[in-house]
C-alpha cells in the first residue's frame, strides 16, 4: 500500500460564533482534518496523517480549548474493525527557545465498527487547554492511526476540529514541561517500569504560583499471568514532595460506553480505556511559591511476571504546566450539560423529562462550597437551586437539579446559569451560562404492555418504571424472572413523566456474542392491541434508560413501525432473522459474499411477526452481507461466519 502524502496546508475554517452567554465568549473553530479517509498500514502497524494548520496569534486569549474528533464510515468501505490506539500529536517550535516540539495532546481508542451502518457517526471530545500557548501560529497536527487490519476493505473518515473559546485564561501559562512519555514495560523483572517512571525535580520560576500535572495513561498487552496490562487492574500513585496525592486503580468500566453495541468485546473493563472512547486526561494542581523546588513522582503497583513472557506495557503522555497563580478567588463555571443534551457522549442519559444534570467546575482558589443555579426551558419561568458541597480548585462535580421539564415542542432550548460562588460575586461570568438542545421524550399511551423475554442468565436482569418523584410504579427484580421465559406485564400509568430502567448486573445485556451460551432475550413495548411501540436492542451492556411522558392532552408519539434483528451476527452454521411489523410486509432478502456474488435469494409474504432461518452451513467462514427490502426501506446487515469456539 502506498502511504498517503503529507497533506498540504488546509483551508482553515474560522467561524466566530456569538454565544448566548451574559459575557459573550467567541468561539473560533479551526479544522485540521476535514473528512479524511483513514486506514491502517499493516506493513508498519501505523499510518500518519499530518496537516499544516494556522492557529491563532500568540496574543489572543482563550479561556478553554476543546478538541473534537468526528468518526464516520468511509465512502465505499466498512468502518474499522478493531480497537486500535490513535494518537493526536502537535508538532511545532517552542516560541521562547526555538526547540522542536512533538507532543501527544490527545489519545483515542477506535471502536469495533464492523457492524456500523453508513449513517453512523460519533464526535469525541477532549479538553486540551493545557497546550494553549503552543497551539499558535503555524503548526502541524499529526493524526496517527495504529493497527494491522485490512487497508482496502475498512477504515474511518475523520474530522478534527479545534474549538478555541475566548476569554481570559484561568491561570496564565508560563511553560509546558514534558514528564513521562512513551510506552513502558510492566512486569518485566529485567526491565522494571520504575526505570522509566523516575522522580522529577522541578523548580518554579519567579512567576510560578501553580503547577498543573496532566497525565494520559492506558494499559496494553496481555501476558499469561494476569492478562496485563489491558485486562488487569493495578494501582498507581501520584506523589508530590513525598506525599501520596492520589492512589487509584488504573481501570475503566466499559459496559456503559455511549457507543453501543459494538462488534467486539466492548463491554469488558480495561486499563483506563474502553473501545470507542477518548482517553480522559487526569489533572493534579499544586499551589507553590515562586522559585521553589519540588519533587514529583509516579509509581505503579509492583508486579513481576513469573508465568510466560512479559508483554504488558503502559503508554504515558504527561506534562507539567507551570502557571501564574490564578487571580480569581471565587470563580465557578459550567463545564457541561449532561441532560438534557444531544451530545453524543451523553447519549445514554438522554432524552430526559426531569432532573437535569450538569457539570460544575471550580476555577477559583477558594474551595467552592455553594453556587446558585437557575435553569429551565427558554420562554418559561426558570427553576432555582443552590448547590452546596466542597469542591477544590480545578475539580469538577456532577450535579442533579430537581424539577420537571415541560417542553412545548419536539426540540427546545435548555438554559442554565450559575452565580454567587460562595455567595460572592463571580470573578468571570463568561462561562456561567450554557445552553443545550432538549429533545422531548416520547409520549406513550396510558396503558401498554412491556414484553420481557429473558435469556439464560436471568439472575442478572431487572427492570422498573418510576416517576419524577422517585415512586416506583412497576418493577421486576432479578429474583422475579426465570430463565428463558417471556413475560408480558400490562402497564397502566397516570399522567406524568416516567423512566424505564432496564439493568443487567453482569454488564452483558440480554445478548452478547462472546457469551453465546446465554442466548438472546429482548424487551419491547407494545400496545394492548399488539402494535409495536418500541423494541430495545438486546446487546446493551449495563443498562437501558428510556424516559417518556404520559399525557392525555398530547398526541402519542409515532410508533416504531418495524423491528429487524439478526441473531447471531457471528453464526457458526446459520442465523435467525427476527421480524416484527405493525402492518403486514412482503420481505425480500439477498445473501451475498463480501465481493458481491449472489448466494441466496429469499422472500416472505404478508409478514407481521416471525423468525426465519438463514442457512450458512454450506459456506466457508467469511464475511457476508444480508440485504433486506420491505415497503420502501432497505437494510443491509453484515454477518461474520466463524468456526465454533
Amino acid at each position: 500500500m502506498k502511504r498517503n502524502p503529507i497533506l498540504g496546508t488546509l483551508t482553515i475554517l474560522l467561524t466566530l460564533i456569538s454565544s448566548v452567554n451574559t459575557n459573550a465568549q467567541d468561539t473560533t473553530s479551526i479544522l485540521s482534518h476535514d473528512h479524511i479517509k483513514m486506514v491502517t498500514d499493516p506493513s508498519k502497524g501505523e499510518n500518519r496523517y499530518p496537516a499544516t494548520v494556522n492557529f491563532p496569534d500568540p496574543g489572543a486569549q482563550f479561556r478553554k480549548i476543546n478538541l473534537l474528533v468526528t468518526f464516520q464510515c468511509p465512502d465505499g468501505m466498512q468502518c474499522g474493525e478493531w480497537d486500535y490506539i490513535d494518537y493526536i500529536n502537535l508538532r511545532t517550535k517552542d516560541q521562547s527557545t526555538g526547540k522542536d516540539i512533538n507532543y501527544e495532546i490527545a489519545r483515542l481508542i477506535t471502536p469495533y465498527g464492523r457492524f456500523f451502518g453508513t449513517k453512523w457517526s460519533f464526535t469525541f471530545k477532549a479538553d486540551i487547554s493545557e497546550f494553549a500557548t503552543l497551539l499558535r501560529n503555524q503548526a502541524i497536527i499529526e493524526y496517527v492511526h495504529t493497527g494491522y487490519e485490512s487497508s482496502t476493505t475498512c477504515g474511518w473518515k475523520i474530522t478534527v476540529n479545534f474549538e478555541f473559546i475566548g476569554g481570559p485564561p484561568v491561570a496564565r501559562i508560563l511553560s509546558v514541561l514534558p514528564m513521562w512519555n512513551g510506552s513502558f514495560p510492566y512486569g518485566d523483572s529485567t526491565n522494571d517500569i520504575e526505570k522509566y517512571l523516575d522522580a522529577k525535580k522541578v523548580t518554579a520560576s519567579e512567576k510560578t504560583g501553580l503547577m498543573h500535572l496532566r497525565i494520559l495513561q492506558t494499559g496494553h498487552g496481555m501476558d499469561d499471568q494476569d492478562n496485563c496490562a489491558e485486562f488487569c487492574s493495578k494501582f498507581r500513585e501520584v506523589i508530590f514532595d513525598n506525599q501520596v496525592i492520589e492512589h487509584r486503580d488504573i481501570w475503566s468500566e466499559c459496559a456503559t460506553n455511549p457507543i453501543y453495541p459494538q462488534a467486539g468485546t466492548w463491554i469488558y473493563d480495561r486499563a483506563n480505556w474502553c473501545p470507542g472512547c477518548m482517553v480522559n486526561p487526569e489533572s493534579f494542581n499544586f499551589f507553590v511559591k515562586p522559585s521553589s523546588t519540588h519533587e514529583i513522582n509516579v509509581d505503579m503497583q509492583p508486579y513481576k511476571v513469573k508465568k510466560g513472557k512479559p508483554s504488558a506495557n503502559y503508554v504515558f503522555s504527561s506534562f507539567l504546566v507551570m502557571c501564574e497563580k490564578p487571580l480569581a478567588e471565587n470563580d465557578a463555571a459550567i463545564e457541561a450539560i449532561i441532560a438534557p443534551s444531544t451530545d453524543d457522549n451523553f447519549s445514554r442519559m438522554n432524552p430526559v423529562g426531569y432532573q437535569p444534570r450538569i457539570l460544575i467546575k471550580n476555577n477559583g482558589t477558594a474551595p467552592l462550597k455553594s453556587v446558585k443555579i437557575e435553569y429551565g426551558l427558554a420562554g418559561q419561568k426558570p427553576m432555582l437551586f443552590t448547590w452546596t458541597g466542597q469542591l477544590d480548585f480545578g475539580k469538577i462535580i456532577e450535579t442533579e437539579l430537581p424539577g420537571v421539564l415541560q417542553p412545548d415542542k419536539s426540540k427546545d432550548l435548555f438554559i442554565v446559569t450559575i452565580s454567587k460562588p460562595n455567595n460572592r460575586t463571580d470573578s468571570y461570568t463568561g462561562d456561567n451560562r450554557m445552553t443545550s438542545i432538549m429533545v422531548a421524550p416520547p409520549v406513550y399511551p396510558e396503558k401498554f404492555i412491556l414484553v420481557c423475554k429473558t435469556n439464560k442468565d436471568t439472575a442478572q436482569t431487572a427492570w422498573k418504571i418510576e416517576d419524577a418523584t422517585g415512586k416506583v410504579w412497576f418493577k421486576k427484580a432479578e429474583a422475579d424472572l426465570k430463565n428463558n421465559k417471556e413475560y408480558r406485564d400490562t402497564i397502566s400509568l397516570a399522567q406524568g413523566k416516567y423512566e424505564l430502567l432496564l439493568t443487567d448486573t453482569a454488564g452483558d445485556g440480554l445478548e452478547f456474542w462472546y457469551n453465546s451460551k446465554a442466548g438472546m432475550g429482548h424487551v419491547r413495548l407494545i400496545t394492548t392491541d399488539g402494535k409495536l411501540i418500541k423494541a430495545f436492542g438486546s446487546d446493551f451492556g449495563n443498562e437501558i434508560r428510556q424516559s417518556f411522558t404520559v399525557d392525555k392532552q398530547k398526541t402519542v408519539s409515532p410508533f416504531q413501525d418495524a423491528m429487524v434483528v439478526v441473531y447471531p451476527h457471528r453464526p457458526t452454521l446459520n442465523t435467525t432473522l427476527m421480524l416484527f411489523f405493525n402492518e403486514p410486509q412482503t420481505v425480500r432478502a439477498r445473501l451475498t459474499a463480501a465481493d458481491g456474488k449472489l448466494l441466496q435469494e429469499m422472500s416472505w409474504m404478508e409478514v407481521r411477526e416471525g423468525n426465519f432461518l438463514i442457512d450458512l452451513s454450506n459456506y466457508p467462514d467469511a464475511i457476508y452481507m444480508l440485504e433486506l427490502k420491505y415497503g420502501d426501506k432497505t437494510e443491509n446487515i453484515r454477518l461474520k461466519k466463524a468456526a465454533r469456539r
